[in-house]
């Protein structure tokens, strides 16, 4: 699920409904003729199997530009054929393609140093290639330039925060700076930032970037420190930053330790571990010229709608009265890769970001739904369209353009069903039952009886919002009018994280929703009348981000109009610094009375960092206010 705001994907829940049922009964598919086995413990199997495919460290985090994006497609395409669905894409595939906004390389991009005497070392950067050596950053401009080279320390000007400055005593003009990676004491507390979020700022590559160019530094080499390097000193790979919207002035590379320490020491400047350590020390710049050692950078890159995409579809025919119409059952399966702008860890090196529970857990579901559809005979109802999305991540791309472009007519599509983070279910606080959470419940008349119809036989209890407007791809087809409901489980710790792993997800939760969902879609296929989409008056939401201060908190969902539940605080952020805890109930900001989420966000609204706020809170039913200082 892509995120939108200052804590995350979260923030979509505009007002919901908690609900408990009860009479427990067990069984799925009842009367229907098919060969599938459908116990629970062969459901289970095939859904490792096909998760552990989807998450494992080979598909690099299913993010843009990496092969293991391509090789998941490849997978759930071949998993269509397998089941005897028939492609939807113009060309007679399962594919259909598009392209996202971004940078890739267009050609073989070089740096070449010249030391004082007289060698060179040219290096060659191409793309699908990488080098242990050098690396185009993504971020970089286009374009070839030659400079005399200046170490720059960690690239860094504190202003307000301290004195400290490495642009202090060089000249960076029509120079190419080489810069650290992060910041000086890193894990110290008197680290000379003022805070946590100050320091994220002042060591975040475009910053350092952005600083470089007021300097009027011709270019940049980036080099990792120690704690980014580890072991392996592993480059910034190009996709890690090939969406990522900044783009510099100036060319941009990165180089390994072992050169970058080779050259400081041909031009006399010493050891860069030595210059690091003598930085983090005294919190005093060694920033020097490199005498005698120039460079030359050519950058050759594209920008602009050029990263190539795929949603990945297939269809199940159905037959009768209604097989003209159509039901969509829906997954994104990209995730982040190895992090860049979408990661929530805390981590200092690039790791890959496995998504089992987003999206892992609702690409698998969806097939799995897939299987037990194509294995019915005689089948009657509406045609069920099997979509899994791309570049969700990246702001819902992959569902927009399906309902830009649809493949199927969408005045014949009748509801959209929408699985995203269906992996981690788990007891609700309060009534110790499975609890999840439903989106769209208010799009058609007849959805909340429909849910609390078949709930019955579940027990869960559910978290509902009327609106069919959120962060994930059910959200394209509400604005087109489209009936649609989405399951989900809430986030949690390992949220856009590298600990988002297979051996995290709760299968004996996931089978239940499977088959929960197939109820549902039982109903949307073969219900006479197709569905009437009713627009719920809530604040549409996109798939970007938001700028804004941070209160540094997990919010959970509640009932309407009792607050905003604080799930847990982030160490080190304005909730936990003020004393915000876990449990707790966010019900006033400066006075103004927080029922819901969507209030809250309204609340937020032109606050300023730095500024304090009153936040009242309820903490075991005893109300309190709190001063909280914004990061």
């Amino acid at each position: 699920m892509t995120t939108f705001s200052t804590c995350g994907k979260q923030f979509f829940a505009m007002g919901v409904t908690v609900i408990g049922v009860t009479s427990l009964v067990f069984g799925a598919f009842p009367g229907k003729k098919s060969n599938l086995d459908i116990s629970p413990n062969a459901t289970k199997d095939r859904l490792k199997t096909d998760l552990y495919y989807l998450a494992a460290p080979e598909r690099e985090g299913r993010g843009p530009l990496t092969n293991g994006l391509e090789k998941a497609g490849d997978y759930i395409a071949t998993r269509f054929k397998e089941l005897g669905l028939k492609p939807l894409g113009k060309d007679g595939s399962y594919f259909q393609p598009f392209t996202v906004s971004g940078v890739v390389m267009s050609g073989p991009s070089s740096i070449e140093f010249k030391g004082p005497d007289g060698k060179t070392n040219s290096i060659l950067v191409e793309s699908g290639k990488k080098s242990n050596d050098a690396a185009l950053v993504a971020l970089s401009a286009e374009g070839k330039i030659n400079g005399a080279l200046t170490f720059a320390g960690y690239g860094i000007t504190m202003g307000k925060e301290g004195t400290y400055d490495d642009y202090q005593g060089i000249n960076a003009d029509k120079k190419i700076v080489m810069i650290l990676r992060d910041a000086p004491r890193a894990g110290r507390k008197d680290d000379g930032f003022e805070t946590p979020n100050r320091r994220r700022s002042l060591s975040s590559l475009t910053e350092k970037i952005g600083n470089a160019q007021k300097h009027n530094a011709a270019g940049v080499i980036f080099v990792n420190d120690k704690a980014n390097a580890g072991e392996t000193d592993p480059l910034i790979d190009f996709s890690y930053l090939a969406t990522n919207r900044f783009g510099a002035k100036i060319p941009v590379f990165m180089v390994s330790r072992k050169l970058a320490n080779s050259l400081l020491q041909s031009s006399g400047l010493g050891d860069l571990a030595q210059k690091e350590e003598s930085i983090d020390k005294d919190l005093k710049p060694q920033s020097a010229d490199l005498k005698g050692v120039t460079v030359t950078m050519e950058a050759k890159l594209k920008r602009g709608n050029v990263i190539p995409v795929r949603n990945v579809i297939g269809v199940l025919e159905g037959s009768g009265a209604l097989a003209d119409e159509a039901v969509v059952v829906g997954a994104h399966y990209d995730h982040v890769g190895s992090g860049g702008f979408g990661s929530m860890g805390a981590g200092r090196v690039a790791a890959i970001h496995q998504g089992a529970d987003d999206n892992g857990s609702g690409t698998t579901s969806m097939l799995e739904l897939a299987k037990r559809y194509a294995s019915e005979k005689d089948r009657v109802g509406r045609k069920i369209i099997f979509m899994a999305f791309s570049a969700e991540e990246l702001g819902l791309f992959g569902s927009v353009h399906y309902c830009k472009e649809p493949l199927y007519p969408l005045e014949k599509t009748a509801a959209m069903v929408n699985l995203d983070m269906v992996g981690r279910l788990r007891p609700d606080k309060e009534s110790k039952k499975d609890r999840m959470l439903i989106q769209g419940s208010g799009t058609s008349e007849g959805f909340e009886s429909l849910l609390d119809r078949i709930n019955k036989s579940y027990e869960f209890t559910t978290v509902r919002q009327k609106s069919g407007f959120g962060p994930s791809d059910h959200s394209s087809f509400a604005s087109k009018k489209i009936p649609v409901l989405f399951l989900w489980t809430d986030v949690h710790d390992d949220y856009h994280r590298p600990t988002d792993t297979p051996d995290r997800i709760n299968y004996d939760g996931m089978e239940k929703i499977i088959r929960f969902a197939s109820e549902v879609i039982d109903e949307f296929s073969t219900t006479k009348e197709k569905p009437k989409f009713i627009e719920v008056k809530t604040a549409k939401q996109s798939g970007t981000r938001t700028s804004g201060p941070k209160l540094g908190f997990r919010p959970g969902y509640a009932e309407d109009d009792k607050g905003v539940e604080v799930e847990g605080v982030s160490e080190g952020e304005a909730a936990a610094k003020a004393g915000i805890k876990g449990g707790d109930r966010i019900v006033k900001i400066d006075g103004k009375e927080i029922k819901n989420l969507e209030v809250y966000m309204e609340a937020m609204q032109g606050k300023k960092v730095g500024q304090t706020i009153k936040v009242g809170i309820l903490r075991q039913g005893k109300a309190m206010e709190l001063d909280v200082k914004l990061e």
